[in-house]
């Protein structure tokens, strides 16, 4: 079943407006969550965790995002499907097939979840990056991807799992992605402990996985992002 969505971007988070309400698109959450329980999705109703994620309300998530979140649509009902998402025409295609022009390639998932992990570019590194749409900043795990860029002002994020982060620096990083050059704004992943769920800061979290950096949504307006994760495949066009 073919379905489109209105996507849209809203204060650096992607969101899609569902039945139960707002809804956030987050490709680096492994399950999904509503204020209800339940979540109607490609017109099914489904039943998901309830009032928040990972011990966090949606009060506290709508705080941190500075806009009314009600739901979060994660990769256990994100990866049932085909995903086209379309950021400057404000459309998330799902159900449908692989449109002309775009070259699928193939992507890895992070350990135990369905969570896509593409090969990619940065600053003139290879790296493995874990790409989050719920992530509002990138995160690099290494000096040398942010080595020779001009440091800007740093920014304060938060995360269920890692908790608050206060960034003293960021940089505009260039990356490329299925042969699109891009750009993402980064800073240096956290060594110290904010406050989340996880017992490890998010840099040894990371570096554990074998994962070197994190991209948000904040690069997609340039391009078409396909996903196949019944395949586990996927392409960029512009």
């Amino acid at each position: 079943m073919v379905c489109t969505y209105k996507l849209y971007l809203l204060n650096r988070h992607l969101f899609v407006d569902l039945p139960e309400g707002r809804a956030l698109i987050d490709t680096g959450a492994p399950f999904s969550s509503s204020t209800t329980g339940r979540l109607t999705w490609q017109n099914q109703n489904h039943g998901v965790n309830k009032g928040g994620y990972m011990g966090f309300t949606f009060d506290k998530l709508s705080a941190e995002i500075g806009a009314q979140v009600d739901a979060l649509l994660g990769m256990d009902l994100l990866a049932q499907t085909t995903l086209l998402f379309d950021v400057a025409h404000r459309t998330l295609t799902a159900g449908d097939e692989m449109p002309a022009g775009f070259k699928s390639q193939p992507y890895e998932l992070a350990p135990m979840s369905d969570i896509p992990l593409f090969h990619v570019t940065l600053n003139g590194h290879p790296a493995r990056v874990l790409w989050d749409t719920g992530a509002q900043y990138g995160y690099v795990t290494g000096r040398k991807f942010v080595t020779g860029l001009k440091p800007l002002a740093g920014f304060k994020d938060f995360s269920p799992m890692f908790g608050d982060m206060e960034l003293p620096q960021s940089y505009v990083v260039s990356f490329t992605l299925a042969g699109h050059d891009l750009l993402e704004q980064v800073g240096e992943a956290p060594s110290t402990l904010g406050g989340g769920v996880s017992p490890v800061p998010m840099s040894p979290f990371l570096r554990a996985l074998d994962i070197d950096a994190i991209i948000g949504p904040s690069w997609m307006p340039r391009v078409k992002v396909w996903l196949n994760p019944l395949d586990q495949t996927f392409a960029v066009a512009v």
